[in-house]
């Protein structure tokens, strides 16, 4: 693991190549009906949705691309402060079954809220799948909070948000708001009936 380099991605790693890797890490999820949103865009696609406003992390072996780990800078959103205010979405986040356990994951993710912070960012917002517990089990663990339900083509998705300055709001406040929005999008929408709420 000493040996894994994270750095922003360099010129001469393919956005294809991010693709891939985002592939092979999520095979397992699609195998069990988890399937991601971004992910499964081509390479192009994924060079598009960073654009100027957002920064691609890669955890490198040597030459080989093994953890992918993006954050876009948006504005408005209801959890994020006044409408003009940041904050950065996460995305693109992947590392290799192989490499799984080596703490890549985290060290990723430690990247970006850095990264957030010399952008002049303190809220991170994400979304995934409501089945990925193993995703959602570290987003717990590592201080983010669930907000919100996302109704996609065909799942729902968990919203959460990391504030990197300390959480505005009462975890009772929190919960009972995600608990309520959970309950009222699974009553009123059903997925591949209505388009995606959140981010």
């Amino acid at each position: 693991m000493n040996d894994i380099q994270i750095m922003e991605k360099p010129d001469w790693v393919s956005w294809d190549e991010i693709h891939e890797v985002l592939q092979q890490a999520h095979a397992s999820n699609r195998e069990h009906g988890i399937i991601m949103r971004k992910p499964s865009l081509p390479g192009l696609e994924i060079a598009k949705e960073i654009g100027k406003d957002g920064k691609m992390y890669v955890a490198m072996d040597g030459k080989r691309v093994v953890g992918t780990a993006a954050i876009v800078i948006k504005r408005k959103n209801y959890w994020c402060g006044a409408p003009q205010e940041k904050y950065a979405c996460v995305y693109f986040a992947s590392v290799l079954p192989e490499y799984s356990g080596q703490g890549i994951f985290k060290r990723l993710d430690l990247k970006r809220e850095e990264e957030a912070l010399v952008m002049g960012v303190n809220k991170l917002l994400g979304d995934t799948h409501e089945r990925n517990y193993h995703r959602l089990e570290i987003l717990k663990k590592t201080g983010y909070k669930f907000i919100d339900y996302m109704v996609c083509k065909d799942h729902y998705n968990v919203v959460y948000v990391k504030w990197l300055n300390g959480c505005p709001y009462s975890d009772w406040y929190i919960k009972w708001q995600f608990l309520i929005r959970k309950w009222y999008r699974k009553l009123r929408y059903k997925p591949g009936r209505v388009k995606r709420f959140g981010i």
